[in-house]
């Protein structure tokens, strides 16, 4: 049916396209060929006696071709005499009856675009004005006085605009004051009418229908739909469908539904005949209305499948004339396609799928599936490109195809593509070399048949931990328990960042006992799904005060308007949660909070098991957060490792205190003593010289010594940072949206919020050294939040004209570390609107990405409650970043730190003799991506700008953002099932082994980041007698780095060397807060000069959440095209990171078989092209790796090349 653009490009065309008749043309044709045909047939319809159709007839309504022409031809000539002009819209509120193929087939007699409209819209004023509004029509039709009553009220203009008010039954409202006359369908086609007005409103053209999107997040947008559009869909339909005459096709979609116009039109130009079986969808009607009419073909989403297959008379149902069932409005699943096909259920020789939009009508159609053939046990593909079209998957924010087997967004192209929306923006629709494409929203891609499944809406995608979940799986899932119907949207989570909440429905006809039910889902999910995808709580609608799922006017769940009913819901809950301590024991609190956080139920938990048999690492970070906040104690994850029972964790808690976060604030009201800092240890010629080093900086700044607030020594690792070489050395450039937030408002809840964040609040001075402070490079000095603070860290009063423009705002400000503060902003008004934005440069030093979280999930809280500084000051904040300094200090100089830095230099002893395995080698002085103006050597001297020169020419130098490629994975989850084997250790051995390839050497050396978040081992507690807080609270960098060296051993195979670096990895992270001047000193003045070298060459970093800010700004730019302002209260934008380095491979997961590596790096150093085929080498061997198969070969046959491997080309990078 179609043809792709390459082997491994994720891009498909359909066949030729033959020129395509007129639909009027068509539709001419499939008159004088079939008269006597019946064209349509209404079951729960008497005939209406109209002249010339079917008067004297008996029996349910039936017209045959012949009729419906004579009869389309007279209404035709009636609206015209009543002022109806060519290209004025006929709008419908229809039900499913005859008179809907009537009144459409009229209107393209006349030319005359038909708009077929859900009748309850007529119930919500705001909608129908809006909707009527876009379309001006000249006539409006309803079935009775109820709709008629509701317009009278809510739509009076547009009704009072149009020039005929046209009713399908003979009641009519009163002509009361402010009422306008109706006129009866049988009175018009009796009595032509004279026009009560000349029309003036829009008029079309080369339009046929007007379709509305669903408006799941905003009003529903107008399609002008042409006969092209519409024509190209509905003749291969015809063809790839085998439609012909004798087939009858059972319509019981509601008629504004975009399948239902299309369907209908198709069976109108075939000559084949739509039976209508009640004026909604009914199963016991539509399984009438199979059996003595012989239905031949139907279109159901996968609920009116289940409807019927599980009607109670189905077992006495006659339905063999049923002979194809197409599919679609919904995901598919084989349970779906059983129901259809099974003697038990309809029967149904074969199974149709397809996919299609408003925008878009049925571009992608799948052969049907067969009874016989076995069942797919996955997603079923909604088919090819049918003739004409086309279809991509492109990464988010992109035109450019992927690979073969990628997760992208799903774009589909060709004539069927409607030109554009009425009166809104048409960002999502574009033409390349001449086709029209739409960009749909939704994730997807094409498996090696050169199928397309879909995945699910990318708006309604939960990103937990970095982890794509579609809701639509766990539907799934859960939909197999009878009489239950589920829904699953996110919820925020601190730590996770988002979580699936799965809300119920039970069956009016069921009775189910809640628990069991409950219990049920609960064990299918866990099984099935796994405790990542398994839903982290389950509410009813009851519980969210709701009768039924809110929903559009075509029957769509409005999952955002579900989503905040939810986390409403749970907001309320927290708020009054409050456990009896006194009452119960810790185990059982234990128990309870095990629960809430995994889903899973509490009697089915054993207290003496380990808790890792249900849940994950995501998992136990959200439980001891939650620790925190309801019991006041600290359980740390490396806590619940080392007691994995909520027996022994019981006990564990039970022997500490009580605590009480009191935040940053110190309560002391002048600048620091003695006692105050750790490192004057009680000294004060000390805290003295303390204030001298400062003072300098703080003049500079406009301060001075009283507005310091706290001072404390910088841990070892933020020299690495913070030893400039440039002003903008390890700087991040961040950009935040704020979409319904005033820039006044913005700015006043940053500076209240950082009350709580005084890591923000803070410059670094170093000592040069001074001999007398310990050994120390650098000190970060506090500063308190005072007029003279933010004068000299905050910018306001600036203005771009649209969020584009933040990218060229504020350039060229640095957070200098010569010149403070550490953390510099500007306040943006985004004009024309009510948005904001502030973009932040920081030195690194200053923050890690969870300090940087906190930061962000404080900003939203303040900004969504309207939080008073007040307010903020009774929150507990968190654990400031001075207490584990200050304890850092300690570790320093003890013999758990003597031993760790002793098993550093123990492993990179001799480095200076392999200074040929670094890489990428100097090309230039210096390693820096990004700008370089005002480089300097490493002891200060100014560098010559003459000495840097990038490779590649202006306008294609992409270090900074760096290049991103992906790779499909199927193995992936094999290699951890069999052998352990995680994804970040997959990357990082192929990153060791791509350096081997470039070096020639059998060892790689380079540079890794550890998340660091523990306390240093066996530390003095910075408050003797005082327990330590739990590390992941600590607002501030708590991140360490490390330097690899992996070498191979000798005949080495892949599985030996994947667990030999694996469990260095593990010894790494045990070992990485090692103070690093201690490792150069253990080491000696040559190795510790390579280490820093290599250092500065390449650094690994595996980023699991790298794909949450992709879909907040795309999330935030889509809503805002489409009017929506249901918005995120901050978006994350924009991340540029000036890192002093050679090659930074920034890695992680898109979904769980799709890995990605993003290369940023010193344009001075590497051109594009090395590093685009670096990547693709990286990831070649990380296919490679992953793959079971190669487990038990030898090292040196890894496989550089794609060689048949889906590997991308260039992506848009997630940040």
């Amino acid at each position: 049916m179609g043809h792709s653009e390459g082997p491994s490009s994720a891009e498909l065309h359909g066949e030729a396209l033959e020129s395509l008749p007129h639909i009027k043309d068509l539709f001419l044709e499939a008159v004088q060929q079939n008269p006597d045909i019946e064209a349509v047939v209404s079951l729960h319809q008497s005939p209406l006696n109209l002249a010339g159709i079917d008067e004297g007839h008996e029996g349910a309504l039936r017209w045959t071709y012949s009729h419906l022409y004579r009869g389309a031809k007279h209404l035709a000539s009636r609206f015209e005499a009543s002022g109806v002009l060519r290209g004025s819209s006929i709008a419908f509120f229809c039900e499913n009856r005859a008179e809907w193929v009537l009144l459409c087939w009229t209107s393209v007699l006349l030319g005359c675009p038909f708009a077929p409209l859900d009748p309850r819209l007529a119930n919500n004023e705001e909608e129908v004005s809006y909707v009527l509004g876009q379309i001006s029509p000249s006539v409006i039709v309803t079935v009775g006085e109820k709709i008629q009553s509701l317009l009278q009220t809510n739509a009076h203009l547009a009704l009072k605009k149009a020039c005929l008010l046209l009713s399908l039954e003979r009641q009519e409202v009163p002509a009361e004051h402010n009422f306008l006359p109706w006129v009866s369908l049988q009175d018009l086609w009796a009595n032509a009418r004279q026009p009560n007005h000349h029309w003036t409103g829009s008029v079309f053209e080369d339009t046929t229908v007007i379709g509305f999107t669903s408006g799941t997040t905003s009003h529903p947008k107008a399609c002008p739909q042409s006969s092209v559009n519409l024509m190209t869909s509905a003749v291969a339909v015809r063809h790839l469908r085998k439609i012909v005459i004798k087939d009858r096709l059972l319509q019981h979609l509601p008629g504004f539904a975009a399948m239902a116009v299309l369907i209908s039109l198709t069976f109108g130009i075939s000559g084949a005949t739509i039976v209508y079986p009640s004026p909604s969808f009914s199963a016991s009607a539509s399984l009438d209305a199979i059996e003595t009419e012989k239905c031949t073909y139907t279109f159901a989403a996968p609920a009116i499948v289940k409807a019927l297959a599980m009607h109670p008379s189905i077992s006495k149902r006659s339905l063999g004339s049923l002979h194809i069932v197409e599919l679609g409005g919904a995901p598919i699943y084989p349970e779906i396609l059983e129901l259809a096909t099974s003697r038990q259920g309809l029967n149904c020789e074969r199974v149709g799928c397809g996919w299609g939009m408003t925008e878009s009508p049925a571009p992608l159609l799948a052969q049907p599936w067969e009874r016989h053939i076995p069942l797919p046990t996955d997603s079923i593909p909604v088919g090819k490109p049918i003739p004409g079209t086309r279809a991509k998957i492109c990464a988010l924010d992109s035109k450019i195809p992927l690979e073969r087997g990628c997760e992208g967004e799903l774009h589909v192209g060709g004539p069927q593509v409607v030109r554009g929306y009425l009166n809104t923006s048409n960002e999502s629709i574009y033409v390349e070399n001449g086709v029209r494409w739409i960009k749909t929203g939704d994730m997807a891609r094409i498996d090696d048949n050169g199928n397309i499944h879909i995945i699910g809406r990318y708006k309604d995608i939960i990103i937990r931990g970095g982890q794509n979940i579609s809701p639509a799986k766990i539907e799934r899932c859960l939909d197999k328990i009878h009489g239950v119907e589920a829904q699953v949207v996110g919820l925020s989570d601190d730590l996770a960042g988002e979580v699936p909440i799965a809300v119920l429905k039970f069956s009016d006809e069921e009775d189910p006992d809640p628990n069991i039910t409950l219990q049920q889902l609960r064990n299918i999910a866990l099984k099935e799904l796994g405790p990542s995808e398994t839903p982290h709580a389950y509410v009813t609608l009851n519980e969210l005060g709701l009768e039924s799922f809110p929903s559009t006017l075509s029957g769509k769940i409005r999952k955002s308007s579900l989503a905040k009913a939810v986390a409403d819901h749970f907001s309320e809950m927290d708020n009054r949660t409050n456990i009896a301590y006194n009452r119960v024991t810790t185990s059982d609190i234990l128990l309870e909070l095990w629960s809430k956080v995994s889903g899973v139920a509490a009697k089915t938990i054993d207290v003496k098991i380990s808790v890792f048999t249900f849940v994950d690492s995501i998992t136990v970070m959200r439980f001891s957060t939650l620790v925190k906040k309801q019991l006041q104690k600290e359980l740390s994850v490396d806590d619940v490792i080392s007691h994995p029972s909520i027996q022994g964790q019981a006990i564990l808690l039970d022997t500490r205190p009580i605590q009480h976060t009191t935040g940053s604030l110190n309560g002391r009201q002048g600048p620091p003593e003695a006692n105050d800092m750790a490192h004057c240890q009680d000294d004060p010629e000390k805290a003295s010289l303390t204030k001298n080093l400062a003072s300098p900086f703080l003049k500079k700044l406009g301060l001075s010594w009283t507005d310091v607030e706290d001072v404390f020594p910088a841990p070892d690792t933020s020299f690495i940072y913070l030893n400039r070489q440039r002003p903008q050395t390890w700087n991040q450039r961040v950009i935040y949206l704020a979409p319904i937030t005033a820039v006044q408002t913005l700015t006043k809840a940053w500076q209240d919020i950082l009350i709580h964040h005084p890591m923000f609040r803070t410059l670094a001075i170093p000592t040069n050294p001074e001999p007398s402070l310990c050994g120390l490079k650098h000190l970060f000095i506090v500063l308190r939040p005072s007029s003279a603070f933010w004068s000299c860290s905050t910018t306001t009063g600036l203005e771009v004209n649209s969020p584009e423009d933040l990218r060229t705002a504020y350039l060229n400000e640095w957070s200098d570390t010569l010149n403070g503060p550490l953390i510099r902003i500007a306040f943006v008004k985004i004009k024309s609107t009510t948005s904001s934005a502030f973009i932040l440069v920081g030195n690194h030093a200053a923050y890690d990405n969870l300090s940087m979280d906190m930061l962000l999930e404080d900003l939203k809280t303040a900004l969504a409650h309207n939080l008073t500084l007040d307010n903020i000051l009774q929150a507990p904040g968190h654990i400031p970043f001075k207490q584990f300094a200050d304890t850092y200090f300690y570790y320093r100089s003890a013999r758990p730190a003597i031993e760790a830095a002793t098993w550093h230099a123990t492993r990179l002893c001799g480095l200076a003799s392999q200074t040929a395995s670094l890489w990428p080698t100097s090309r230039a002085p210096g390693f820096f991506k990004g700008s370089d103006t005002g480089w300097t050597y490493g002891d200060g001297k100014p560098g010559d700008p003459a000495l840097r020169t990038p490779l590649d020419r202006p306008g294609d130098q992409h270090g900074l953002d760096g290049l991103t490629r992906t790779a499909r994975v199927k193995t992936l989850r094999d290699m951890q099932t069999e052998y352990g084997i995680q994804p970040h250790i997959i990357l990082k051995v192929a990153v060791a082994l791509f350096n081997m390839s470039q070096t020639c050497t059998s060892t790689a050396v380079f540079a890794n980041v550890e998340a660091g978040r523990k306390w240093p081992a066996s530390s003095p507690p910075p408050t003797p007698g005082k327990e330590l807080a739990n590390p992941l609270d600590i607002a501030g960098p708590m991140f360490q780095v490390v330097l690899n060296r992996i070498t191979l051993n000798g005949k080495e195979s892949v599985i030996g060397l994947l667990n030999r670096v694996q469990s260095e990895q593990r010894l790494l992270t045990q070992h990485s807060q090692a103070p690093l001047f201690l490792i150069h000193e253990l080491l000696g003045e040559r190795d510790a000069e390579t280490m820093n070298d290599a250092l500065s060459r390449q650094g690994y970093n595996w980023a699991p959440g790298i794909q949450s800010s992709s879909h907040n700004r795309r999330s935030f730019l889509e809503g805002k095209a489409n009017g929506d302002s249901d918005y995120e209260i901050l978006v994350k934008f924009n991340r540029r990171a000036y890192d002093d380095i050679g090659l930074a491979w920034t890695c992680g997961l898109l979904g769980p078989e799709t890995l990605y590596v993003n290369g940023s790096y010193d344009d001075c150093q590497l051109s594009k092209k090395e590093v685009f085929d670096a990547v693709g080498k990286v990831l070649s061997a990380g296919v490679w790796l992953a793959d079971p198969r190669n487990a038990e070969k030898g090292v040196g046959e890894c496989c550089f090349e794609g060689n048949g491997m889906e590997i991308s080309g260039l992506v848009k990078s997630l940040e």
